[in-house]
């Protein structure tokens, strides 16, 4: 397994709103595709849990051949920008 804390079993995330992550016991959760932004020519998603919306979760979005895979964002600068980004979303979301 790579240093990504998941795997993604549902790649074509983008057909769909919910996918199901491995996490690295191999235990499956389901998570709800809350939104997919793109910062800086970088693609993110951002994620909740089925069973638990508190519990969001932020990735940087690559590919590798035909799969989406989903990177943990260890760097806390640009954790932070994809956070103001979403709230900007969001800000203006409620504005229309």
């Amino acid at each position: 397994m790579s240093d990504n804390l998941f795997d993604v079993v549902e790649p074509d995330f983008e057909e769909s709103d919910v996918v199901e992550l491995l996490d690295e016991n191999g235990v499956p959760t389901l998570f709800n595709v809350i939104a997919n932004l793109e910062l800086d020519g970088q693609e993110y998603a951002i994620l909740s849990n089925v069973n638990d919306e508190d519990e969001v979760l932020i990735f940087r979005v690559s590919e590798e051949g035909d799969e989406f895979v989903f990177e943990t964002i260890e760097d806390e600068d640009e954790l932070n920008s994809v956070v103001d980004a979403y709230n900007e979303l969001l800000d203006e979301m409620d504005e229309e």
